[in-house]
């Protein structure tokens, strides 16, 4: 990016060919990411996406947006969800079909959120069949239950920004004070320890089963997800299906030198 800055124009057409020569030099993957609240899942699905050009796909922002945009699912759905009701799950197997059409998600997937059960999981499976298409590798985000308690119920927000602390890894300067506004800063319901512990009591009664479902289709793979954020993204990296391949190894070393030169000739 600050290559770009720097060489205008024809560093802008260059930064543009190397994107799209790094996205075709990845392996085409549609991925579901498994694993507890607050094991760091929506940490790393943007990682995951910048780097391997696939699409995030998060079934609650999907809903909401579908929702905003009055789509035809989105009306179903939000007539489901004012009445109190659970969106079925072809409802949402549809919006993500809809989904996968679109240019972005063509090199492939990462989904977040879906499926949460193995009935979902099938019923997924069953609707990609339909376009050719499958689940290539579920990752399992492997934290145990007390280091994911510190995690969550450490958390603090400024309500009105969205700016978001914690009490041990990243404190404000004022305790209980958000650092731009000096406006207190509060902690949400669900980061409160017994809506958490009910939260991971659903996830091991309904979720967990997942690990042994995709297990079986030999597509399961783990990872330590309690060894901090760039930590986890490294060892994403080493999975054997998600690697740097050497066509984007040399793309990149290209791209390097490509601004080290411009940035002499000025």
């Amino acid at each position: 990016r600050r290559c770009v800055q720097e060489t205008g124009v024809h560093g802008d057409i260059f930064a543009e060919f190397f994107r799209r020569a790094r996205c075709s030099a990845q392996p085409q993957q549609r991925i579901i990411l498994l694993g507890p609240p607050g094991s760091g899942k929506g940490t790393q699905s943007p990682r995951l996406r910048d780097q391997y050009c696939w699409c995030h796909i998060s079934t609650g922002d999907l809903l909401r947006k579908n929702v905003k945009e009055g789509t035809e699912l989105g009306k179903k759905a939000k007539s489901i969800m004012e009445a109190g009701g659970l969106v079925p799950d072809d409802i949402v197997v549809n919006l993500i079909r809809d989904e996968l059409k679109k240019p972005d998600c063509e090199r492939g997937m990462i989904l977040d959120g879906f499926p949460r059960t193995v009935e979902q999981a099938k019923k997924l499976d069953e609707f990609l069949a339909k376009d050719n298409m499958q689940i290539d590798q579920a990752i399992e985000f492997k934290v145990n239950d007390e280091d994911l308690v510190e995690r969550i119920t450490g958390r603090r927000v400024h309500q009105q920004s969205g700016r978001s602390y914690h009490l041990k890894y990243c404190p404000p300067q004022v305790a209980g004070l958000d650092d731009i506004t000096g406006e207190p800063l509060i902690q949400r319901k669900d980061d409160k320890e017994d809506v958490l512990r009910s939260r991971l009591n659903q996830y091991y009664e309904k979720t967990f089963p997942l690990i042994n479902y995709y297990a079986s289709r030999g597509i399961i793979q783990q990872i330590d997800a309690s060894q901090g954020i760039d930590p986890t993204w490294t060892t994403l990296q080493n999975l054997s299906l998600i690697h740097i391949s050497e066509p984007t190894r040399l793309l990149s070393i290209s791209y390097a030198v490509f601004c080290l030169k411009k940035k002499k000739s000025y």
